[in-house]
């Protein structure tokens, strides 16, 4: 269930220019870009996207922050661990508007926060209107999912060490 702001929310065209996401848009472009947003607020712990469902914004966080939550299998069953805290400026839900899967991952408040809401219909009337804009903002996202990725390889590169190096160590351990 999403959460509109009550009030409606001026968006500042000046957050939109320090986003990563709007990186070479120019002013008059950035003019035009609030209105295809929604705003909504959750409270501290409210969940605001679930794992595994169908979605269809990505989000833009104007204020607050969230953590990025990955169901797990371990000995003890299945649990939630967190990957991730983004806050104010960070983008997140947009694997699903470029691959069209499922969710991948559980998103929840960790403070009161409003975040800006794309849906993917906005993002293809945008499209429509103005490709190159369009055509700019979803470079701007797969440069995120790159940098993403890469962080993510040189994570597991470091944990795949450290889980090679444990296990040399008991196999053949000091007397």
């Amino acid at each position: 269930m999403t959460k509109p702001v009550a009030a409606k929310l001026e968006i500042d065209p000046s957050f939109l220019k320090r986003n990563g996401l709007f990186a070479g848009l120019s002013g008059d472009d950035l003019q035009e870009l609030p209105v295809l947003f929604r705003a909504e607020e959750y409270q501290r712990g409210e969940r605001i996207i679930t794992e595994g469902e169908r979605g269809g914004s990505l989000y833009v966080i104007y204020h607050g922050g969230v953590d990025i939550l990955k169901q797990v299998i371990s000995r003890e069953g299945e649990c939630q661990e967190k990957i991730a805290s983004l806050h104010q400026g960070d983008t997140f839900g947009e694997m699903e508007l470029i691959d069209q899967q499922p969710r991948s991952a559980t998103v929840v408040s960790h403070a009161n926060t409003v975040v800006l809401a794309l849906d993917n219909i906005d993002l293809h009337k945008l499209n429509l209107r103005n490709t190159r804009v369009y055509a700019t903002m979803l470079l701007n996202l797969a440069r995120e999912v790159s940098r993403r990725l890469r962080a993510t390889d040189q994570y597991l590169a470091v944990s795949l060490f450290s889980i090679r190096e444990q296990s040399r160590f008991r196999l053949f351990p000091k007397d």
